[in-house]
């Protein structure tokens, strides 16, 4: 047996097992992009409605270091600690185990799908005189899209299986409703993806974006099936305008009714995981995932010095400008009346401290990349990490452009009427998905 695993662990480099093993990091970045989302949702809906957000809470530190509450993020971790220390109401009639387990299941879902999401490029470098490839999912499998389309629709069973447990006739509509969102809008999202399908030839998430970086975007080549996927996408979600299933204003919470403490929070987290999911979902299918326009990822190995001094002048650029954002904040809260003053003024000064502690440290950085230059060659191990590192930012920035899509429509647009929605997902975005089917086949079969 011992024989057997050393055959099998000597077949790779230590190095390649090693990054395979970090690749299982990426589980969490939906768990990362919860406490993101929450903090973008609280900040753009004050934004969007004209009016602060959450900016009291914080941690009381020494005199000279005052409240610290890093715009309203520490809301989030009191939020947090009430709902881990708050009671878990169950119902008398409600089915125990399932009712237990509902919320379970969607927050599982979120350590299973982003498995299959290219992070990153294949990374390829030489290592003791061996080459070394690795791809950028953990599983790099030719069925990746339709694996997360069976895990978008196993985390509506949480919702179903939690309005039936919790023996309510208000959390049971609700959980009708989730199912019945998920068939319809399932149907659409799946045709529209099949314009992609025809023009890649592959389901391999992978295969995907290899071919929008070497021809075009989604987004440009099918922007039909992107407005279906995006409606399909948000309406899975069960996000505003398409927040049917609970619908306060008819169902009370709809199928979290009889949820509390941190049962509500894992339907609550879930959700949140779910759209980071989705945003990364289209990134990679219609803004060519990884990519960046106009660099191939053996122009990144090649010019990895110049693209990390870039990627060091891009987040000095940043820390300057929010540095220029507290000043103008502390220059116009000096002239208000306001009891806080002093508090808020020597937070500021504290954030604006670590601004000017990173800049130059970034502009050093960045000056530094450029000594290495000459012992960083496009084989090398050190090119091919900087790469990647690029390749995830490109990806992450764009799932935060459709998070705050995700935030934009909930807190701009009234919730649909139930009809409206299902006439939505079976008479409308059916029937043009159809119809873009049928186009891009035709076209598809001009160009051959």
């Amino acid at each position: 047996m011992l024989e057997a695993l050393t055959a099998f662990f000597s077949q790779k480099p230590f190095i390649e097992w090693c990054i395979i093993i970090a690749k299982f990091g990426f589980i969490f970045v939906p768990v990362i992009f919860i406490l993101f989302m929450i903090t973008l949702e609280r900040r753009g809906a004050g934004f969007i409605q004209d009016r602060q957000g959450p900016n009291r809470t914080g941690i009381p530190l020494f005199s000279f270091l005052s409240h610290i509450r890093l715009f309203g993020i520490v809301q989030n971790g009191a939020d947090g600690l009430k709902l881990f220390t708050k009671e878990l109401f169950e119902p008398r009639e409600a089915h125990g185990f399932w009712f237990k387990f509902a919320p379970a299941i969607p927050f599982m879902v979120v350590f299973l799908s982003p498995a299959v999401i290219p992070w990153f490029g294949p990374m390829a470098f030489d290592w003791g005189g061996q080459a070394v490839q690795v791809g950028g999912s953990i599983l790099d499998l030719d069925v990746g899209v339709l694996l997360l389309f069976a895990f978008g629709a196993i985390s509506v069973y949480g919702s179903v299986l939690g309005s039936w447990a919790s023996n309510s006739k208000y959390a049971l509509l609700g959980g009708m409703r989730a199912g019945a969102m998920m068939i319809s809008y399932e149907i659409s999202m799946g045709l529209s993806l099949l314009g992609m399908y025809m023009l890649v030839g592959s389901f391999n998430l992978q295969d995907m974006v290899a071919w929008q970086e070497t021809n075009a975007w989604g987004i440009f080549v099918q922007p039909v099936a992107f407005v279906i996927f995006l409606v399909a996408l948000v309406a899975e979600t069960g996000r505003a305008p398409f927040d049917v299933a609970e619908g306060e204003s008819e169902l009370v919470s709809g199928f979290h009714t009889e949820f509390s403490g941190m049962r509500f929070a894992m339907f609550y987290m879930g959700e949140y995981a779910h759209i980071a999911i989705n945003a990364a979902l289209l990134a990679t299918l219609f803004l060519g995932g990884y990519s960046i326009p106009f660099v191939s990822t053996e122009a990144l190995r090649e010019n990895s010095a110049q693209v990390l001094a870039i990627v060091c002048g891009v987040f000095a650029f940043g820390a300057l400008a929010f540095l220029h954002l507290m000043h103008r904040y502390a220059k116009w809260y000096k002239n208000c009346e306001a009891a806080d003053k002093a508090i808020r003024l020597r937070e500021w000064n504290l954030y604006k401290a670590v601004g000017w502690l990173a800049v130059p440290t970034l502009i050093a950085a960045g000056a530094a990349s450029f000594y290495f230059a000459d012992f960083i060659n496009a084989n090398s191990f050190a090119a091919a990490v900087i790469a990647a590192a690029v390749q995830v930012l490109a990806l992450l920035l764009k799932m935060s452009i459709f998070c705050w899509i995700w935030i934009w429509l909930r807190w701009t647009l009234p919730r649909f009427r139930y009809d409206h929605v299902m006439h939505l997902g079976w008479i409308i975005l059916l029937n043009v998905a159809l119809a873009n089917l049928v186009v891009t086949a035709f076209v598809v079969k001009l160009m051959k």
